[in-house]
């Protein structure tokens, strides 16, 4: 069996816009995925007293998700695929720190946080879904809050010039119906 360079595919969009659902479903059919771990180092900084760290500690806690996305994205398993499904799916990418930053005005330092070396070959972007969204322990935006993360996240990916598809609002199995669609016509990465 040959071994080919995987194509980095990154699922984002705002907070509760089905990323995970999609990563699981995935996985589920056999493709390479990531994990999303925010969630961990939210409740690293609980322990230490702080209950919204990317509020308070907007640069420490970013850093923290950057060291963990950078290692995501080097890991040698997702360098190169065997087989037919040549795909790596991230939820979540390094660009969406820079976003996030951006959207509540942190300036951040761009030489710490360098997206150059750092290329998706593919952006899945989920938009907003007012249906689905829930705030909880770790999700503290709105949904307004929420809108304007996905705009910015948008505008990362495109300033950066990461080819960028956005899946509409669907079932899950539709979405990932549409999303394979996309990779199987190639045109895009």
């Amino acid at each position: 069996m040959t071994t080919i360079k995987s194509k980095k595919v990154v699922i984002s969009g705002g907070p509760c816009s089905g990323k995970t659902t999609l990563i699981n479903l995935l996985r589920e059919k056999g493709y390479n995925c990531s994990n999303e771990f925010s969630r961990g180092i939210i409740e690293e900084f609980k322990r230490m007293g702080e209950d919204s760290p990317f509020k308070s500690q907007p640069i420490a806690f970013s850093e923290k998700v950057w060291q963990k996305r950078k290692q995501q994205y080097q890991n040698p398993k997702f360098l190169g695929i065997s087989g037919t499904k040549p795909f790596v799916f991230f939820d979540r990418g390094l660009h969406d720190i820079v976003a996030y930053l951006e959207c509540i005005a942190v300036p951040c330092d761009t030489q710490k946080f360098d997206l150059s070396n750092f290329p998706y070959d593919l952006a899945i972007l989920l938009p907003p879904w007012k249906k689905i969204y829930r705030k909880d322990r770790e999700r503290h935006e709105d949904f307004e809050e929420a809108e304007k993360l996905y705009f910015y996240i948008k505008n990362t990916y495109l300033n950066n010039n990461i080819p960028l598809v956005e899946i509409p609002f669907q079932s899950p199995e539709e979405r990932i119906s549409t999303l394979l669609k996309y990779l199987d016509d190639g045109k895009y990465y």
